[in-house]
């Protein structure tokens, strides 16, 4: 027993510190304020979509509807192989916009990263915004995020993604839990240890994104951005900036299901295998043991109970912290009616966190109609199996 209380001493430690400093870094990004730029860069928008004829009209509503200069922005939509109407859907929109182009993959060629890379090789601006096919953005995002580029002199800026569904305790679930990922994204990266980000609201320079040495995680089917972003701090001399700023915020829509949510945490989680950088591998292990520690710990208490205790105390302590972090990250995005759900949130989080880290290391996952594996081709890009 002392040498549980001993491991759940040190966990406690590390993660309040930790944590900590994301929370700190979270409270040193300064809200962006939007300035009038005389100097206003060209901006290549690139979007992979695939079977989206539900979302895609949305998207490209609010896309097309920018208070940027219309010959300074470009919309590129990358269809990876769609079965549906989103081909026919965004050749409507083409009719009607010239800054907007449609392009297909070719057979030889599959998946969100290799859509990606055909968009930003054909764009005609230095400077690339990604945002997925399900969501929505302001009509002020290209206008926000290029005030950034060109004021903060930044290589990569990370955007804000918000979470948005019905009032269900599963989507306040998951719109509570994708804030967390936001103050943490922040945090990490205004102290100096990136960890995470999201292709959802993601601006490169497209200078910096060809220098980047990102080619290894070919072999991974998902974790397009978090590689890039883990690429060019690797490289030293690269700027990486969060915009806290709720214009530059883009929205997607919670998941449907469990099961589809599981999955896409799967190969999040997956992609942790890969990391090489010591910050975002410490994160990783940290998160996992102190809640895998705590689950076992609370079973272990049904035959000894001594152990409820160890589990207890792990609980309060990690609570305290996240708590305050998510007060903060809340009222920031104006959501902090969500925090009337935190303590049976956090509950099952310990659960849900332990589960889906250790089921990432068996099987794939499905999304769009294909199986998401690592397994590698011939010539290293990951297999996406239809």
């Amino acid at each position: 027993m002392p040498y549980f209380w001993l491991t759940a001493f040190v966990l406690i430690c590390l993660y309040l510190a930790w944590t900590g400093l994301f929370y700190y870094g979270w409270l040193r990004t300064s809200p962006w304020i939007m300035q009038d730029e005389s100097c206003k860069p060209g901006i290549s928008v690139v979007v992979a979509a695939r079977n989206e004829e539900v979302n895609i009209s949305k998207l490209l509503g609010s896309l097309l509807k920018q208070d940027y200069p219309l010959n300074l922005y470009e919309v590129i939509i990358v269809d990876d192989h769609s079965s549906d109407q989103t081909a026919g859907i965004v050749n409507e929109f083409k009719k009607r916009h010239n800054n907007l182009t449609y392009t297909c993959l070719s057979a030889s060629q599959s998946g969100r990263k290799a859509a990606l890379r055909h968009g930003i090789a054909i764009s005609r601006f230095p400077y690339i915004l990604t945002t997925d096919a399900d969501c929505r953005v302001t009509h002020r995002w290209i206008e926000t995020m290029a005030g950034c580029f060109v004021r903060a002199r930044a290589d990569l800026i990370a955007g804000p993604v918000l979470m948005e569904g019905d009032n269900g305790f599963f989507s306040k679930f998951q719109q509570l839990e994708h804030l967390s990922l936001q103050g943490s994204t922040a945090g990490a990266i205004n102290t100096g240890n990136p960890v995470m980000c999201s292709s959802a609201n993601l601006g490169f320079k497209k200078e910096a994104y060809l220098e980047a040495d990102n080619t290894e995680p070919d072999r991974i089917s998902s974790g397009d951005d978090v590689f890039l972003l883990h690429a060019m701090h690797r490289q030293g001399d690269k700027k990486l900036f969060f915009i806290k700023n709720t214009d530059a915020a883009v929205v997607t829509p919670v998941g449907n299901s469990p099961g589809e949510f599981i999955g896409q945490r799967k190969r999040w989680a997956s992609n942790s295998r890969h990391y090489k950088t010591a910050g975002s591998i410490f994160t990783a292990l940290l998160v996992f043991f102190i809640n895998a520690f705590a689950v076992v710990c609370l079973f272990a208490g049904f035959l000894v109970p001594g152990f409820f205790l160890i589990a207890a105390v792990i609980f309060l302590f990690k609570s305290m912290i996240d708590f305050l972090f998510l007060y903060s990250v809340t009222g920031f995005f104006k959501k902090r009616m969500l925090m009337i759900w935190f303590p049976l949130i956090e509950i099952i989080y310990f659960f849900y966190s332990s589960f889906t880290a250790i089921a990432s290391l068996f099987g794939n996952s499905a999304w769009k109609g294909r199986i998401a594996g690592n397994r590698p081709h011939s010539d290293g890009r990951a297999e996406l199996q239809a």
